[in-house]
């Protein structure tokens, strides 16, 4: 054995001074203890719990079903709701849907279709009223319109809209020159009872209820071609 190794000791073990005993080794730095935040341990129980709660309503409502009304036939619009345009289905009331129950079906009978009914569709507050069409006090007349005369956009039964009186034409086929137009033109509000058409020739047929009052203005204009479509809003 070399010299070297035989006066060899260790660095973390040397020998205190004047002593035979080696040093005590150093004792190890632990970590401080981590503040617990109470808070966000609350919250995250509280979270834990909340989907807990809805996984649960979930789970047991998923399978529930319920009647409601469901329309049978078409049945247009202003015409009167049958029994035989109604039955009932099952529905899951999870879906978000707020339809008819079918335990109101006797107060549904009797009742205006407020817009076209389809078959197989769900029935819904907004779909039926009390009003008939033409409701008291109003008048149903039909127009036939010209392409320029009515929106490219298919009038549906329930579209509310202004019916415009356009200046007289003339022999070509041009408004009348001698008609003001410095004044606004005679316009009067009406709501879509029925439509037919593009015919093969472009013309479209309106069935419109106005006021009673409006009817024979609005009829003879239509008979002379004078009247144009302006669409508002959807009633």
């Amino acid at each position: 054995m070399t010299q070297a190794a035989v006066n060899w000791t260790s660095p973390t073990r040397a020998a205190l001074p004047g002593s035979g005993r080696p040093a005590p080794a150093p004792t190890p730095v632990g970590r401080l203890p981590r503040r617990r935040r109470w808070g966000m341990v609350a919250l995250g129980m509280i979270l834990v719990v909340v989907c807990a709660v809805l996984a649960y309503l979930l789970v047991v409502t998923a399978g529930i079903t319920r009647p409601y009304l469901v329309v049978t036939r078409e049945v247009p619009y202003g015409t009167v709701i049958g029994p035989d345009d109604l039955t009932e289905v099952e529905v899951n009331p999870a879906a978000g849907l707020q339809p008819i129950p079918a335990s109101q079906r006797d107060q549904v009978i009797g009742k205006h279709a407020a817009a076209d009914l389809y078959p197989g569709t769900l029935l819904i507050a907004k779909q039926f009223t009390d009003l008939a069409v033409p409701a008291p006090g109003e008048q149903v007349i039909g127009i036939e319109l010209k392409p320029a005369q009515v929106p490219v956009r298919t009038l549906t039964p329930g579209d509310s809209v202004v019916l415009v009186v356009v200046p007289a034409a003339g022999l070509s086929g041009v408004p009348d020159p001698h008609t003001t137009t410095s004044t606004r033109p005679v316009s009067v509000a009406a709501t879509v009872a029925g439509s037919v058409g593009p015919d093969t020739t472009g013309n479209v047929r309106v069935d419109v209820a106005v006021a009673q009052a409006d009817g024979p203005t609005v009829a003879a204009m239509a008979a002379a071609g004078r009247i144009a479509v302006v669409i508002t809003t959807r009633d």
